[in-house]
């Protein structure tokens, strides 16, 4: 099977919805003018040299984003950390539920760029994890990893990842319109099974970073992430990662100033949400341990050496949607009134 026989479309939007999007919806594509997110998180990846240290190594940014990833390290250094604990916790949670909690379908929403080694994307770490967790007693099936992306200019970089036969995918989605990414997954315009199924599959939605540049406020972003969650089957799980006001107030300072940076100088866009903002995206589910954390301190393989302060300006959640309570009695029955 070829990859593009992998990789799905969503409709188009019509133009006159386009149109009526703010700017900060439209999709940055081409757009010189604008800063393309995807490209500036590819502008603050590093590699590992073979004396072991790290040094920046972006594979696809354009100058707009390395300027940007530039102005962004000077007013707030270390900035580059903030983008890649999230993309690391991602890596991790994917890995984790795959092979520790049977999940069998991961959504990746706001996808961003390919890594700069193939080994390195977040398919290729769950496939390592799956192997070196699974034994005889195990099932040898794979969790399919969905990429959904609603950039054109990213969707084409990710589309050669897309082979159904490893269980990779690549949908053409939006994030922030919960309802039309889900008919798109679960293909409820056709006869044909989606990729998804909400009666089959033990589901996972990871939304790393897309959130925090949704241009509205952050009750709009618990009402997108609400909407995302009342698609998910239950016992779905959804990791989560949003750029973080702490609550220690030189932090809190630092990170405003981190804030106004993104929003004035580089992209336009990019909130902070504090814990209760972020609590009350993921109402009504049930955090895992250690609940809504800096991304750096989730679960790593081991303690980061000297994370810098800024590491505290991102948090990441593993939450799940809890299963219905059989046990609790059914509503009183009422006549309809005719």
């Amino acid at each position: 099977m070829t990859s593009t026989e992998a990789t799905y479309q969503n409709p188009s939007t019509p133009q006159s919805e386009a149109d009526r999007a703010p700017w900060w919806w439209r999709p940055c594509g081409v757009d010189q003018h604008r800063i393309n997110l995807a490209y500036l998180y590819d502008a603050f990846r590093e590699a590992q040299n073979s004396d072991g240290r790290f040094k920046p190594c972006d594979k696809f940014a354009h100058h707009n984003e390395r300027d940007a990833a530039r102005k962004l390290a000077a007013s707030m250094p270390d900035a580059g950390f903030i983008f890649r604990s999230e993309r690391d916790f991602l890596d991790r949670a994917a890995a984790y539920l795959a092979a520790c909690q049977g999940v069998t379908s991961l959504v990746v929403a706001g996808a961003g760029l390919p890594n700069i080694a193939s080994d390195h994307d977040l398919h290729s770490v769950v496939r390592r994890r799956e192997a070196a967790t699974r034994n005889r007693e195990q099932f040898t099936t794979r969790a399919s990893v969905i990429y959904v992306e609603r950039d054109p200019l990213v969707l084409a970089q990710l589309r050669p990842l897309a082979h159904a036969d490893s269980g990779v995918y690549v949908v053409d989605a939006d994030p922030w319109d919960p309802a039309a990414m889900w008919d798109t997954l679960y293909n409820t315009g056709s006869e044909n099974p989606g990729l998804v199924s909400s009666d089959y599959d033990h589901v996972a939605l990871l939304l790393g970073g897309v959130m925090s540049f949704h241009g509205g406020s952050r009750a709009d972003v618990a009402d997108v992430v609400q909407a995302h969650l009342g698609r998910l089957p239950d016992c779905a799980f959804l990791a989560m990662t949003h750029l973080f006001l702490p609550e220690h107030p030189d932090l809190a300072a630092q990170a405003r100033e981190f804030e106004a940076a993104l929003q004035y100088n580089v992209a336009g866009t990019g909130s902070l949400a504090t814990q209760a903002q972020i609590e009350a995206m993921i109402r009504g589910t049930t955090p895992l341990p250690p609940g809504i954390a800096p991304a750096f301190t989730w679960y790593p393989d081991g303690p980061p050496a000297n994370p810098p302060v800024c590491g505290n300006f991102t948090a990441a959640v593993l939450t799940q949607k809890p299963e219905p309570d059989d046990t609790l009695p059914e509503p009183p029955w009422r006549p309809t009134h005719t």
